[in-house]
């Protein structure tokens, strides 16, 4: 629904930026596509988790992996890191904005914390 939503919203804007409705809409395309990207990059992180994908995995995916999984689990504990996660996972933030530096380090910081206490 989400999805649905900002697509209705880029339409708009398209829209009400007076185009010519008589040529390609790549203004809009170009606005929804960013969109589309996230959606999928959100979704298809899960999928490729399921036992029965044997790939082929995208480039840098087990480093992708393995900072995913740490931020899983600091998120757990970590409100910052909660709401941060919870807000691309709702889409009101892309998925990109979860690699910004103090969100890396952040996660290594708890990471490493939680480690030296187990």
């Amino acid at each position: 629904m989400t999805s649905a939503t900002l697509h209705a919203s880029c339409l708009s804007a398209y829209l009400r930026s007076g185009p010519n409705l008589d040529e390609p809409a790549r203004a809009y395309f170009e606005q929804v596509r960013v969109i589309v990207d996230a959606a999928w990059r959100i979704s298809t992180s899960a999928d490729i988790e399921l036992p029965h994908v044997d790939g082929p995995y995208p480039p840098g995916y087990r480093v992708t992996k393995w900072f995913g999984d740490l931020l899983f689990r600091t998120s757990l504990t970590d409100p910052v890191l909660n709401d941060r996660l919870g807000r691309v996972t709702t889409m009101l933030e892309h998925p990109a904005t979860l690699s910004r530096p103090g969100t890396l380090l952040r996660a290594l910081r708890l990471g490493l914390l939680r480690s030296r206490k187990a």
